[in-house]
């Protein structure tokens, strides 16, 4: 116990909070390299607690077989499927000191777990919940009341979990307790075979159920083991926290010298892995972090707090299946990407900034960038050094016949061994053209001013020749030949030329612009790509190629499948590059590789260094793609899992994640989780629920989706990812009400049918009514407008008749009155007639007298004009007479003319010069008629022959 304790307070001496985390609630991913150096260096990614909210300490980590992570945690087993962290506590929260992933022969996975007074293991379920079965709680040992355990190793036939004085053998049945003699700090198992260090004894081996001292290693008694590895030609490498490296071939050890053999010693060993990827050593330390050595031990990379670790304690040491490297650490995870193909040069403050060209020449990498040009010592771990006058923007690095040309911001230059030669006045020189005319080899130039040639000297050296006629002068980013000689060229903003030229090369006989959108889609970021046996031209969102007659022809080639643009970057030896925002695909034949990288935009700088480098310009630094290095390729792991399927309305409840599963009937609302085991790489996922909707979704980071007020019926969820077009595919339904099923349907259709029917019939007959009842009205209408009509008609007959009694009664009164006019006027030539007569007597013969005087009296009150006035009065006054002479039927012709007087209401002075009477005759024949009428003398005469 006191060397226990002793254990515990050299592991907890870096232990509590990192305060740098403190406050992130997102992962970052960090890639940082080798700072006392100019070492390229894999990617590096903190996992701090603060990102898997548990604690900081992590004692062991292990992978299970579908890739899914989990680390032996202070508060409990973390799991982590590459979007999400999640925390397992032991049933009375202890701390977990190991983890231990197998799969049973009926291929059930098991993560095995043990700490103080307790071990067992933690089995999914179909629902994708881990359950804990407890293991140490059906034993009855005394000895698990204080112990703890501290490692857990299989062999073919058990497991065993190992405390510091107690081995716990599990055969998948019972479980049996094997003593020692002595404590040890851990087990190991190689080649099948258990090791243990016992303290202050040697090394001792676990063979049936009994543990062996092995000959030659009591030397290792005063020393802590902290590790025993399979090492070449059946020797094992035994690790020690303090006295450095042994080899023992079961007889003897020897120790292993090496050149970090004393660094070792000083910053004590903690955990030890032998790599699979290549056999190299990785060395966990307690006070400055990991060693990378290769097999002959050699230093490949030393990882520190410096350099990017969360701290220098390493507690544990786990390799997954892709090959990467995971550390738990005092404080937190961290990843290191060991298996990929791609290290990087990539800090805060290096001095190169954002990267644009890259060269090797005279076994040097040369470097160019907005700062200026850098060159190291290719390979090699120095410094780099900054190139006097160089200062500033650089855009090309090329080695033409064995001299390096730099296209800089000031001018163009060749760079030499001891120091640069301007060879020209041409600033910004992006890109360099090799051309070979029938007398010379020429160099063409795109620069800020126009297209420029170079020639060779007598010394061979490259120097300037002339500006190209018949070029304007402007920007030229990019120069693409084809094999027409023609050459092809983007303006560095906006404008796409083509252009052939003489002989010389020293004049243009064609210039070609190229307009949107009659030729192209947009003038706007041209990229040129050559693309054997012709080019591509980028314009916009899509690629295209000149045709026979030079007239651009899209390029169905490349189409944009998933909506998210991407540029086109030719290699060496058939590689090609598809170039999104934040990735970059590798392709070659039918291999495509995914690689997690953010270029420079609108300046995406990929240069094979060599047959084996590809360099990619960063905004910090570069990166380099090693082609000989093939990444373990991607199987099922490439593809997403379904992880958990939940009800919305109750996150506790879940469901079957393997496809065709039915969910309850009330559940109408779920929530998908879902997961790619890829680790240290920028996932993103698109997904769609067909049944409800064809199309995909938005590229996203989010590791779920949720999905309300689902109907009874089929879906089939698909997800993928952004790494390739695999897809998962989970068909699930959901139960229906019994309102929903195919009876209650029909039941619905049929009655949905009868009450069609019934209402059809029912507006059929109330139609019926209804026409007939507006038949009705419109009848009535008519009947009611042609009484209208009849009405008005009559009014019209009443109003012209009116119209004409007036016009009558008009004409009887004007014959009236002419009558009377007339009668008036006789009456005076008689009366001046017999006046004439008394005053001449004898003198006016009689017969002349009484001749004139006999025709005025004829014709005062005259038949003719009586005749007419009554023809007028019968017209007006219908059947006046007859009805007068029906009241009165002894009525004289004299009275019947005094009663149309009295009607038209004449008075007694009017109608005696009409009916020929003087006025007196008026009223004897007034008081005659009324006696015949039998009227009173106070009765109105005029008024009773008005209203007959």
């Amino acid at each position: 116990m006191i060397k226990k304790c002793f254990f515990n307070n050299l592991i907890f001496t870096q232990s509590g909070k990192n305060k740098f985390f403190e406050g992130y609630a997102l992962l970052i991913f960090l890639i940082i390299p080798f700072l006392a150096s100019a070492q390229e260096t894999p990617q590096l990614i903190n996992y701090p607690n603060t990102i898997y909210k548990a604690h900081n300490q992590n004692w062991e980590i292990s992978q299970s077989k579908d890739n899914i992570i989990y680390a032996a945690n202070s508060d409990g087993l973390l799991e982590y499927d590459g979007a999400v962290w999640k925390l397992y506590p032991l049933p009375n929260r202890q701390i977990i000191r190991t983890v231990l992933c197998d799969t049973t022969v009926n291929g059930d996975s098991r993560v095995y777990v043990g700490g103080f007074s307790e071990f067992g293991y933690w089995q999914k379920t179909g629902k994708g919940q881990l359950i804990y079965h407890s293991l140490s709680q059906s034993t009855n040992f005394k000895s698990l009341k204080t112990e703890e355990i501290w490692h857990i190793t299989k062999t073919t036939d058990a497991i065993y979990f190992q405390s510091f004085a107690r081995v716990y053998k599990y055969d998948g049945r019972k479980i049996t307790e094997l003593k020692s003699s002595g404590n040890f700090m851990f087990i190991r198992n190689v080649r099948n075979r258990l090791f243990f260090h016992m303290l202050t004894k040697g090394l001792y081996e676990l063979k049936n159920n009994k543990f062996l001292p092995l000959p030659g290693s009591s030397a290792l008694a005063n020393a802590v083991v902290s590790d025993i590895l399979p090492f070449s030609d059946n020797r094992l490498l035994i690790t020690t926290t303090k006295h450095g490296l042994f080899l023992y071939d079961f007889e003897k050890l020897t120790e292993w010298k090496i050149p970090v053999s004393e660094e070792l010693k000083k910053n004590i060993i903690n955990k030890a892995l032998i790599l699979s990827s290549d056999s190299s050593l990785a060395l966990g330390t307690i006070l400055k972090g990991l060693y990378i050595l290769d097999k002959n031990g050699n230093l490949k990379y030393h990882f520190k707090k410096e350099n990017g670790l969360q701290n220098n304690t390493v507690l544990s040491l786990g390799e997954d299946s892709r090959k990467h490297l995971w550390l738990g650490m005092d404080q937190g995870i961290d990843l290191i990407k060991l298996s990929s193909p791609i290290i990087s040069y990539q800090t805060i403050d290096n001095p190169l900034g954002s990267t644009y060209a890259a060269a090797i020449w005279k076994d040097k990498l040369y470097v160019g960038s907005n700062n200026g040009v850098f060159v190291k010592k290719w390979p090699s771990a120095e410094p780099f050094r900054a190139i006097p006058g160089l200062e500033g923007q650089t855009w090309n690095l090329r080695v033409v016949d064995d001299q390096l040309l730099c296209g800089h911001n000031d001018a163009t230059f060749r760079i030499e061994e001891n120091g640069i030669k301007r060879i020209s006045s041409v600033t910004g020189g992006w890109v360099f053209l090799p051309v070979q005319t029938k007398k010379e080899k020429l160099l063409l130039q795109g620069s800020y001013t126009g297209l420029h040639a170079y020639r060779k000297d007598n010394k061979g050296y490259w120097v300037y020749a002339f500006a190209v006629k018949g070029i304007p002068p402007i920007p030229i980013k990019q120069i693409v030949r084809t094999k027409d000689g023609s050459l092809w060229l983007a303006h560095a903003y906006k404008g796409l030329f083509r252009t052939v030229l003489n002989e010389n090369m020293d004049s243009a006989k064609t210039w070609q612009e190229y307009k949107s959108p009659i030729d192209i889609p947009s003038e706007f970021a041209i990229e040129i790509t050559p693309w054997q046996p012709n080019i591509l031209v980028h314009s916009g969102n899509g690629f295209f190629q000149p045709n026979d007659e030079n007239k651009l022809m899209p390029y169905l080639n490349l189409k944009n499948n998933d909506g998210d643009a991407f540029k086109i970057r030719t290699g060496i030896q058939g590689d090609w590059f598809k170039v999104y925002l934040n990735k970059i695909f590798l392709i070659n034949n039918n291999d495509t590789r995914s690689l997690d990288l953010s270029l420079l935009r609108n300046n995406e700088t990929i240069i094979p260094l060599s047959a084996q480098y590809y360099f990619f310009g960063l905004d910090n630094g570069y990166a380099l793609y090693d082609r000989t290095i093939a990444e373990k390729p991607m199987t099922a792991a490439m593809t997403p899992v379904i992880r958990r399927v939940m009800n919305l309305r109750n996150l506790a409840e879940m469901f079957e994640t393997k496809s065709n599963t039915i969910l309850p009937k009330k559940v109408r609302s779920i929530r998908i989780m879902y997961a790619l085991p890829v680790f240290g790489q920028n996932i993103q996922y698109k997904y769609r629920l067909k049944g409800l909707s064809e199309q995909w979704s938005e590229w996203t980071e989010q590791s779920y989706v949720e999905y309300t007020n689902l109907e009874s019926r089929e879906y089939t969820f698909e997800v993928k990812s952004n790494l390739n077009e695999q897809v998962t595919i989970y068909r699930f339904s959901v139960n229906p009400f019994w309102y929903e099923t195919v009876w209650a349907k029909l039941l619905f259709v049929l009655l949905a049918a009868a009450t069609l029917t019934g209402i059809i019939f029912y507006q059929e007959k109330r139609l019926i009514s209804h026409r007939k009842k507006l038949l009705e009205e419109q009848e009535e209408k008519l009947r009611q407008q042609t009484l209208v009509n009849e009405r008005r008609i009559i009014e019209i007959r009443n109003e012209n008749l009116q119209s004409e009694i007036k016009n009558k009664s008009q004409q009887l009164s004007n014959v009236a009155i002419n009558v009377v006019r007339k009668n008036e006027i006789l009456q005076e030539i008689r009366d001046e007639l017999q006046q004439v007569k008394q005053e001449l007597g004898q003198q006016l013969p009689n017969i002349h007298y009484q001749k004139l005087l006999h025709s005025i009296e004829r014709n005062v009150a005259g038949k003719d004009d009586w005749v007419l006035f009554e023809e007028n009065f019968n017209e007006i006054h219908d059947e006046f007479f007859k009805r007068l002479k029906k009241t009165c039927p002894e009525i004289s012709p004299s009275e019947l003319r005094l009663a149309a007087c009295l009607r038209m209401n004449l008075s007694s002075k009017e109608m005696a010069p009409v009916l020929g009477i003087s006025l007196r005759g008026i009223e004897i024949k007034r008081y005659r008629l009324r006696k015949k009428l039998h009227l009173s003398n106070d009765f109105n005469l005029n008024e009773y022959m008005m209203e007959i």
